[in-house]
């Protein structure tokens, strides 16, 4: 672009003078030369002062450079996944049942009942999944010394800090439960009977849920007015246990 203006300027220079030329030889004399001369010099001269301000003020454009773009190969290396044992193998296959038992679907409760059932399995009953844990188990050994070899490694886990929590106080008044859920606890079981096989505790919840919503006002009077004497025990027992403390 810079040389097409320049080359634009001399041309206009030319042009300029060669005009000059011929108003000489048309015109003649000493003046007449004179403002051709000077008609000629301001054109030339402004023409060659913008292809040179035109040429500082546009700024070179930089070189293009191809970038290649990195595509995912596949080949990353990702290590293997402990297998699971052969305790947590059973519970994945008995946690339904267990959470259907409770009625609850606690973390804590069903953890405790899952270790009190796995004790009392028999071992013929243990031998499947003991079994399939120590043969997951080789075959993970495999694949980490292949994932080794390869060029893998294991990162160590950072040490998270652990929140201390705040023990609750036993003696401090426990919540009241609601008018539903008081309701809940004497009509679940035959809920749950109501169920069809293979259910699940998402199930019982959204049926208990559909038939509350239809219950009476009368037939939901009952709870809600043992709700309400609880509510008023569990306010006044606070009251009593803030003094104290």
């Amino acid at each position: 672009a810079v040389q097409v203006r320049a080359r634009h300027g001399a041309r206009c220079v030319v042009r300029s003078v060669s005009a000059m030329g011929r108003t000489m030889r048309r015109m003649g004399g000493p003046l007449p030369l004179l403002l051709s001369l000077g008609v000629a010099l301001c054109a030339a001269t402004c023409t060659l002062r913008t292809a040179f301000i035109t040429t500082q003020s546009v700024p070179t454009s930089p070189p293009l450079i191809a970038r290649s773009a990195r595509k995912a190969t596949g080949d990353e290396l990702v290590p293997p996944k402990r297998p699971a044992s052969s305790y947590m193998s059973w519970l994945n296959d008995n946690r339904e049942s267990i959470v259907e038992k409770l009625g609850t679907n606690s973390v804590t409760l069903v953890a405790k009942e899952a270790g009190q059932q796995w004790k009392k399995l028999s071992a013929a009953k243990k031998k499947p999944y003991e079994a399939a844990w120590v043969k997951a188990k080789a075959k993970y050994a495999k694949d980490l010394e292949d994932f080794k070899a390869a060029g893998g490694v294991i990162l160590k886990p950072e040490k998270r800090t652990r929140v201390k929590r705040v023990k609750r106080d036993p003696n401090m008044p426990k919540r009241p439960l609601s008018s539903y859920m008081l309701w809940l606890q004497d009509n679940r079981a035959s809920i749950v009977k109501s169920m069809p096989a293979g259910h699940k505790v998402t199930d019982v919840m959204r049926e208990a849920g559909a038939q509350w919503s239809k219950l009476t006002a009368a037939k939901k009077k009952k709870y809600e007015k043992a709700a309400a004497d609880a509510k008023a025990k569990y306010l006044e027992e606070m009251e009593e246990y803030k003094a104290e403390s």
